[in-house]
């Protein structure tokens, strides 16, 4: 497998692993903070915020004032946490990687530069597109990426390893250098979408349906960042904690 990094670099995944064995300025943590809006594109549904925090392989979601998830890259090991009862669970990362609880999950795509620019909290960005498609579904993901903001060398050696991690699942990813700044990512129907041996007529009353859906559109905004050195414990399960369900496969 070959994933590719920066604009013209491809490098084997001998290679990341040797780059994040000794990493170089990702000492210092990152503390980011998002604004999300969820709507159609139109209108707003629902909208709020969310912050993360980085530092070497580890990253933290932090969903609420009680709940977080824990991201450990190196030991490919997902952790979340619920501080109000106490508990904390362990899930497998293949899985968890991608879905609601990766606060990256719009990112494993392989991205294109639009070659155009934007300044977000007055740092230069560059806008990439990435398109993935899943059946009769697709997602297209616009996000602008930049290596001058705070804690950019932190994300990309973060994401060069979990793509690592990742393995087949990320194969065909093409990761820009630096910090998203800015990501929208629409979830909508594939027009292009068709049913091998489907009758033509069946098959238009099928694409007019999937027709009617909305698209959903996720427009996260960084308002945020804070370089800072975390601690351990940021990372940690807290002593006392009960272990809930099954270990990770």
């Amino acid at each position: 497998m070959l994933v590719r990094w920066g604009r013209t670099s491809t490098i084997t995944a001998g290679i990341v692993l040797a780059a994040v064995a000794a990493p170089k300025n990702v000492k210092a943590g990152i503390v980011i903070e998002q604004k999300v809006t969820i709507g159609n594109g139109t209108s707003v549904a629902r909208e709020g915020g969310q912050k993360l925090m980085l530092q070497g392989d580890k990253e933290v979601l932090l969903l609420n004032d009680q709940q977080s998830v824990v991201i450990d890259a190196d030991a490919a090991k997902v952790t979340t946490i619920d501080r109000g009862h106490k508990l904390f669970r362990e899930l497998p990362f293949r899985k968890v990687m991608g879905t609601s609880l990766d606060p990256n999950r719009f990112l494993y795509l392989p991205f294109k530069s639009t070659g155009k620019f934007e300044r977000i909290l007055g740092v230069k960005c560059e806008d990439y597109k990435g398109v993935k498609v899943r059946g009769p579904l697709m997602t297209s993901v616009t996000a602008c990426f930049s290596t001058e903001a705070q804690g950019s060398k932190t994300f990309a050696h973060l994401m060069k390893l979990v793509v690592e991690r990742l393995g087949r699942k990320a194969q065909g990813v093409w990761l820009p250098d630096g910090l998203p700044l800015m990501v929208e990512a629409t979830r909508a129907t594939n027009p292009s979408f068709t049913f091998p041996d489907v009758p033509p007529k069946d098959l238009l009353q099928f694409k007019q349906r999937i027709a009617k859906i909305p698209p959903q559109v996720t427009r996260q905004v960084v308002t945020k960042l804070t370089s800072e050195k975390l601690t351990p414990e940021a990372f940690r399960v807290p002593a006392g904690y009960k272990r809930v369900g099954p270990l990770p496969d």
